[in-house]
């Protein structure tokens, strides 16, 4: 239905802090148009009686990064961030992204699009500003298997209350009107073998029926793509970088059913899940098809009681059986998932020794071509990765390389595609944010490096950021904090003179799965709540970005383990980190006048570590340039001689902040 609607430059009293030209073409070089794509969304917007389309970035599983097919919001605006929201009406279109994205969005979208920059105080939200754009009800539709439940809910809600219509759009008008949309990928799944799983898949079923019990719930629907891999150790390729499949699966008490592609099944994987004596244990896993999921959520009996986690299941889902008969509590499968097993660990440890002599081999490459002004940072990232597939154990990468030079690399989330390819000099910061997958886990580092002489200024940030990291490494805590409780210790060697960055400090990560896995992190709202538990893994990367000259991140990932205390006071346990990741942190790039003694003598031990570590490796590769690289790059950083060590007020804050925390 068409409607008119009232163009504002404020809406609801808001300044719109965005970039926007009126209707046309290409504003930016990486920019595609994106105006035919919008005509014919809006004709079948008019056709269905639609005056507004929301389109998120989600596929049926609410995954962070989806398969090519599910990338509707990238097609639609042409922005290609792996987080942000479409809204189209019949006169505008605006996306909404965060600060990791401003830059990278205003250089992809074309001038039909209005970048809200999610975040800033005078940007409203969706809701709010659809409300605000007409004086006359709307219907607003989206696709409920995009959607979570609690989000679409909230919508439901909040647009009735001020007198629009919220409906659903089946199917999705973005499939309707993208005429060259991907296929399915189809890869065969494999199964993921028990020396690298440590636990056995009906293990985790009988943990997750024991949970069923305590909440009185006869079937459990699991929707997330890795924890389906994960419950069942098995793996697939689906998504490129990540190893999972199209599917669900709905356990009960006495039954299993998987949802699937049936043709990407080998007897293989059959009989992986039909072991021996099954039946006696309700342990047969029966295999049926992915787009039979919902039919049989609605034929289950009326009196069960079903468990759809509200935070990973899509309100498609859910509509499927009356709110009565759920239980939404977080799915059970959720924090075992991230705590690592015995062999997890040691496997997950493994994988960065293999990925550390990729990224070393890599960086040596660097530093011996750069000088001749002919390596850029496309075919920089793929030199990385053929040095990451020459690795015995490779199985690919775990996400597409953040190759930035110069200005790039002020964007956190740059990308290369579209063109935008600077040269590396030897005048210009490099960042290089990039990891691997391997059967013994999944990496992710970020080394920021200089092949030249940077100036005072670069060298402080540098360091600024690489304190936060030791500074959270290092931290002491009870166990009863979780990543954002001490996420402040990164940050507090960039406040301490005015600096910040505008994303979190730390993700999870799978074994041999999804390169971010929550809730385990730092300083993200993913870990509010969930505290850290032994056998926990997060990255912690800090960083600090000048908008348009350069950007500096430093990315280790870390397990958590138990702390060795003198007292125990309380009844929590203390914990602390033992880094995993493996690379040295670029000498030159450090003032070794902001670090304390004890930071010193932390960054030392660290590259002596990586010495011992990779050095070993090195030699059982017979990599000897490796090895005499490695040698020099660990070698100790000692002070020089008559130099006063300026005393960092870092350390005051860090001791203050944690007294405040203990006795809160």
């Amino acid at each position: 239905m068409q409607r008119s609607l009232i163009i504002l430059s404020v809406f609801c009293g808001f300044a719109i802090v965005s970039h926007h030209v009126a209707q046309g073409g290409t504003a930016h070089s990486r920019a595609i148009s994106t105006t035919d794509r919008l005509h014919a969304l809006r004709v079948e917007m008019e056709r269905t009686g639609v005056d507004v389309y929301i389109i998120p970035s989600e596929d049926e599983h609410l995954s962070e990064y989806v398969a090519p097919r599910y990338k509707r919001r990238q097609w639609i605006s042409g922005f290609s961030g792996s987080q942000g929201v479409a809204v189209v009406t019949s006169t505008q279109a605006a996306l909404w992204a965060d600060g990791r994205y401003f830059d990278q969005a205003e250089s992809e979208l074309d001038n039909n699009w209005t970048l809200m920059k999610s975040g800033l105080a005078t940007i409203p939200s969706i809701e709010e500003w659809i409300v605000e754009i007409s004086q006359v009800p709307l219907t607003i539709s989206a696709n409920p298997f995009v959607f979570s439940i609690n989000r679409w809910k909230y919508y439901l809600e909040y647009f009735s209350n001020h007198g629009d219509t919220f409906i659903q759009s089946l199917p999705d008008l973005v499939d309707i009107v993208w005429t060259d949309r991907p296929g399915a990928a189809g890869t065969e799944i494999i199964v993921f073998p028990l020396e690298y799983a440590g636990q056995p898949w009906a293990e985790k079923v009988t943990a997750a029926r024991d949970r069923m019990q305590s909440v009185d719930a006869d079937f459990l629907l699991l929707s997330m793509l890795d924890e389906v891999a994960w419950t069942f150790n098995l793996r697939g390729n689906d998504i490129p970088y990540t190893p999972v499949f199209p599917s669900y699966a709905l356990i009960g008490h006495t039954s299993i059913k998987l949802f699937l592609n049936t043709s990407q099944v080998s007897t293989e994987v059959t009989n992986h899940l039909k072991p021996a004596n099954c039946e006696s244990h309700g342990m047969c896993v029966e295999i049926a098809e992915y787009e039979m999921t919902r039919n049989e959520i609605l034929s289950l009996d009326n009196s069960s009681k079903v468990w759809m986690s509200s935070a990973s299941t899509t309100y498609g889902m859910y509509s499927a059986v009356e709110e009565a008969r759920q239980i939404q509590t977080e799915s059970p499968m959720k924090v075992p998932k991230s705590v690592k097993n015995a062999v997890e660990r040691d496997s997950m440890k493994r994988a960065h020794v293999y990925d550390a002599v990729a990224l070393i081999e890599y960086i040596i490459w660097l530093e011996q071509n750069v000088p001749s002004g002919a390596i850029t940072e496309k075919n920089g990232a793929k030199r990385l990765e053929q040095f990451r597939l020459n690795q015995s154990r490779s199985k690919g990468l775990s996400f597409e390389a953040i190759s930035a030079s110069g200005p790039n690399a002020a964007q956190p989330h740059y990308g290369t595609a579209l063109g935008n390819n600077r040269n590396l000099t030897t005048q210009e910061i490099y960042l290089i944010d990039s990891g691997g997958q391997y059967y013994e886990g999944t990496t992710d580092v970020t080394r920021t490096i200089h092949f030249g002489n940077p100036t005072e200024f670069q060298k402080e940030a540098f360091t600024r950021v690489l304190l936060g990291v030791i500074d959270v490494e290092t931290a002491i805590f009870p166990s009863s904090l979780d990543g954002n409780d001490i996420g402040v210790l990164a940050r507090l060697p960039l406040y301490e003179v005015g600096l910040n960055y505008r994303h979190g400090t730390g993700h999870g990560v799978g074994q041999y799965l999804t390169i971010h896995e929550y809730p385990p992190g730092v300083g993200t709202s993913g870990a509010e709540g969930y505290p850290f538990q032994v056998g926990m893994f997060t990255s912690i990367e800090p960083g600090y970005y000048q908008d348009g000259e350069f950007g500096i991140r430093h990315e280790n990932m870390a397990m958590v383990v138990p702390a060795d205390t003198k007292y125990s006071f309380g009844e929590y346990a203390y914990l602390t980190f033992e880094v995993v990741t493996m690379v040295p942190f670029q000498k030159k790039m450090i003032d070794i006048n902001l670090l304390s003694d004890f930071q010193l003598d932390y960054l030392n031990k660290y590259h002596a570590k990586v010495l011992e570590v990779v050095g070993a490796e090195a030699t059982l590769q017979d990599k000897p340039s490796l090895l005499n690289w490695l040698q020099e790059a660990t070698s100790p950083i000692t002070r020089n001689a008559g130099s006063a060590l300026q005393t960092s007020a870092i350390l005051l804050s860090v001791i203050t902040m944690f007294h405040n925390i203990l006795w809160y």
